[in-house]
């Protein structure tokens, strides 16, 4: 008679019937979603949550929904518009089938549905044939051992990389996967702390995930009972302990942590990311019938390789969406923006002609312009560059820009509203803020100008006879110093004069050539360059002549944008 491996096949088990607990969510604004509640659920605004919503009414992290004993739980996570349940104010409870969470106009629905055990692909299945002598064949049937346990949670675990994209979720069913494979009587997963040798909690939830007496916990880190000796091996060495106290184990058998706790068997294996080693897997039993093998520990091992991977990709896709938002919140901080700048210029003004335009290098910018009349027969131009970038500037150009036109009301000195908008933002300045500033009223009857400069570049007077610049700055900018005595420069304008003032990022937009210094250095558009330009735009309306200059400054940078925002506002007087 002899024995032969005829086939290996994959099968499928499962189709049992189960209780599950869905999470119905519904808005005018976004539709209808659902998603299967598991062991924990957090809804929110932020992109670890994992029911993401989008309702102004949300919190980051607005409440979360728990699995405990067969029944379903949730708990506000204190949130700053509260929480409605069944249309009454509550903060946590136990719900039942039906019951309906408001968060603003957003309404969470509990379902719970009979449906059949998702198919688990198992292991490689050995189908095993005997033949005896007279060649006849007879089934021995599959044989199953430790390795389908094994290849059935490292496939749980991997599957879960392509649909769990929720940390604390994630984590927990990583350990429940485990734990059952092995047959373990207690586990947690444990991250690692801000030291090689520090054991912390979840850096989402900031608990413990564990499971004892077959629940899943989440605790406190002083409650967390498992062999330090043992973990700290794992988490500073990165191998992966098997302990019975029927082996020879050297060191371990003496440590205190694993005498004190009565321990009789342990796991524990490192969870493996790219980066390093980001927490641990550990289990352990106290049963003298319940010492863990070879096989558990190869098992788990894969599991932690597996289970590292999927917690970092769940970060990164978190990451990922958390950037989204970023983004698209920043294209709506653009937007208001836009609406505290002028748009429309006056089309048929007897006296003069203006035009004004910002390109920022990024989303939003810090750079800003004006035009006001403060008093009857005079205009006057404004422009600024607030340092730093992003929304910390874009906040103080829309207060700057709002304070500027209640100060320029009735005030024919340039200098008296950069004085008032100074001691403004000195109460105001945080982390050294400050904001440049020139700032031109034109009488339009005499064509006299007054020009006030603090640390601004100086403006560009275009004439018949060519252009010069004009105003420069008589003071440092304003938020530096809380007293400073700028002046007003005066000059007089003919019929078809014209000044432009402009922002650092047009002369000093860089090339990409490096023609000057080499490779150390750029070349810069600089001011004689701009001069240069303006001279064949006089008598042409402003906003050709700005037109022209943003053109002419990205030809320079070509191919790459300029690296700063780029900002100008022209007047034309017409006499």
């Amino acid at each position: 008679m002899e024995t032969a491996i005829t086939m290996i096949q994959f099968a499928v088990y499962g189709g049992d019937t189960v209780l599950r607990g869905y999470l119905v969510a519904e808005s005018e604004g976004w539709g209808s979603r659902q998603l299967e509640i598991g062991s924990s659920l957090v809804v929110g605004r932020a992109a670890d949550c994992g029911l993401v919503i989008e309702d102004g009414a949300a919190s980051r992290r607005h409440l979360e929904i728990t699995t405990r004993q067969g029944g379903y739980y949730w708990r506000d996570l204190g949130s700053t518009n509260g929480t409605l349940l069944n249309n009454r104010r509550a903060s946590d409870g136990r719900l039942e089938p039906g019951d309906v969470l408001r968060i603003g106009d957003t309404t969470l629905r509990l379902e719970v549905r009979e449906v059949s055990e998702a198919p688990v692909q198992e292991a490689a299945t050995m189908l095993a044939t005997m033949r005896d002598w007279q060649g006849e064949e007879s089934g021995a049937g599959p044989v199953r051992d430790k390795t389908s346990d094994l290849l059935r949670a490292v496939y749980s675990v991997m599957n879960e990389v392509a649909t769990n994209y929720e940390p604390c979720a994630l984590v927990d069913k990583i350990l429940q996967t485990t734990m059952r494979a092995v047959d373990a009587q207690r586990g947690a997963i444990v991250f690692a702390g801000k030291t090689a040798q520090e054991l912390g909690p979840c850096p989402v939830c900031h608990f413990i995930h564990m499971i004892r007496e077959g629940e899943l916990y989440r605790g406190q880190r002083e409650e967390l009972r498992i062999s330090n000796t043992v973990a700290q091996r794992v988490l500073s060495g990165g191998e992966s302990l098997l302990y019975r106290d029927t082996d020879d184990h050297g060191d371990l058998n003496d440590a205190a942590s694993i005498m004190a706790l009565n321990l009789r068997s342990i796991i524990c294996v490192p969870l493996r990311g790219k980066n390093g080693i980001l927490g641990i897997l550990y289990m352990d039993s106290n049963r003298p019938d319940q010492q863990y093998t070879q096989d558990d520990l190869l098992l788990s091992t894969a599991v932690g390789n597996s289970a590292g991977l999927a917690i970092e990709n769940a970060h990164l896709h978190n990451q990922i969406l958390e950037k989204q938002r970023m983004d698209q919140e920043l294209q709506y901080a653009w937007s208001i923006q836009e609406g505290f700048l002028v748009r429309e210029w006056p089309d048929h003004a007897n006296h003069f002609e203006m035009y004004g335009e910002t390109r920022p290098a990024k989303v939003i910018g810090g750079d800003f312009y004006d035009f006001v009349q403060p008093l009857p027969d005079h205009v006057g131009i404004l422009i600024g560059d607030v340092s730093g970038k992003g929304i910390p500037a874009a906040l103080t150009m829309a207060q700057l820009l709002a304070e500027f036109r209640l100060c320029a009301r009735g005030t024919a000195s340039p200098v008296e509203v950069l004085k008032a908008l100074n001691a403004d933002l000195v109460k105001r300045s945080r982390h050294g803020m400050f904001c440049s500033l020139c700032y031109l009223i034109l009488d339009l009857q005499t064509g006299t100008a007054h020009c006030a400069n603090a640390g601004h570049h100086p403006a560009v007077f275009l004439t018949k006879k060519g252009s010069r610049l004009y105003g420069g700055a008589s003071g440092p900018p304003a938020g530096v110093l809380p007293y400073t005595a700028w002046k007003d420069v005066k000059s007089v304008l003919d019929p078809g004069d014209t000044v432009l003032l402009y922002t650092d990022g047009i002369i000093e937009a860089r090339s990409q050539d490096f023609p000057q210094g080499g490779a150390e250095g750029y070349d810069e558009y600089g001011a004689e360059r701009l001069l240069a330009l303006a001279e064949g735009f006089y008598a042409r309306p402003p906003r050709e002549l700005i037109e022209a200059v943003n053109v002419d400054v990205l030809h320079h940078c070509g191919p790459v944008s300029p690296h700063d925002d780029c900002t100008m506002i022209a007047v034309r007087y017409l006499g």
